[in-house]
């Protein structure tokens, strides 16, 4: 009888283990499958850009400087767009473009303030939102793209560097990898991810001058492969920007 029961138990225990390893399995698909966000973070962009812009027109506006964002004023309207946006679960989203829709009501609060005039905190706002619309000119080698461009890269330059750059915006942070290659006298940047951007460098000492971008940028490395970002107002650090050497 104890052999019978015995040989049952084994049989249950047998029974349960091979559910589990089938739960954990299809549990390990799941979490594998990749949920493309890409539509919809454009379509946030678009919405933050126009809030932006409208912002930009009418802060000079007379009634705005007068009424500011009061309740039943033309301008109302605009705050609660914004303040939509800010609450969306899905504005996190806009982390991928460096912008945190909060920012943009604080932006719209400071020139209620100050009456439509530049502040310390708006020309913060306006070069962050500004650099994050309006992103440095890319040069990209020709007939070549995406990964393909990235590969051939790394096939016919050598590795100069790696770093992390990150952006640290109010409690929120993002960041994405760096890399320069060389050939000779010839210096590109990659960003290996997304659409894999590749930019044009100058070096002049030691520092590697962003081929065609109207901020001036420019990216300055020590001997031992520290880098700090630069434009032509100066470093980066009071932006929120970092570089962490890999």
């Amino acid at each position: 009888m104890k052999k019978i029961i015995f040989l049952i138990v084994i049989a249950i225990i047998t029974f349960s283990c091979q559910n589990n390893q089938k739960e954990v399995q299809e549990t390990q698909t799941v979490q594998t499958k990749t949920i493309d966000n890409s539509e919809k973070t454009e379509k946030l962009f678009q919405e933050f850009k126009t809030l932006y812009n409208e912002l930009l027109v009418f802060k000079d506006n007379p009634d705005f400087i007068k009424l500011g964002f009061g309740a039943g004023g033309p301008y109302n309207k605009w705050l609660l767009s914004v303040k939509r946006l800010k609450v969306n679960p899905d504005s996190k989203l806009l982390l991928k473009k460096g912008i945190v829709p909060g920012e943009l009501e604080q932006l719209g609060l400071e020139y209620v303030n100050s009456k439509g005039e530049e502040t310390e905190t708006t020309i913060f706002f306006n070069k962050a939102f500004k650099n994050a619309i309006s992103p440095k000119p890319v040069a990209k080698i020709k007939n070549v793209s995406g990964n393909s461009n990235y590969e051939k890269i790394k096939t016919e330059y050598k590795l100069f560097g790696k770093w992390l750059i990150t952006l640290s915006a109010g409690n929120e942070k993002y960041s994405y990898p760096y890399e320069i290659y060389m050939k000779n006298d010839k210096y590109i940047g990659v960003i290996p991810e997304d659409k894999f951007d590749t930019e044009i460098l100058e070096k002049k000492g030691n520092k590697y001058f962003v081929i065609g971008n109207e901020s001036g940028e420019y990216y300055q490395i020590d001997s031992r492969m520290n880098m700090s970002l630069f434009d032509q107002d100066g470093e980066l650090t009071s932006m929120g920007y970092k570089a962490i050497k890999q």
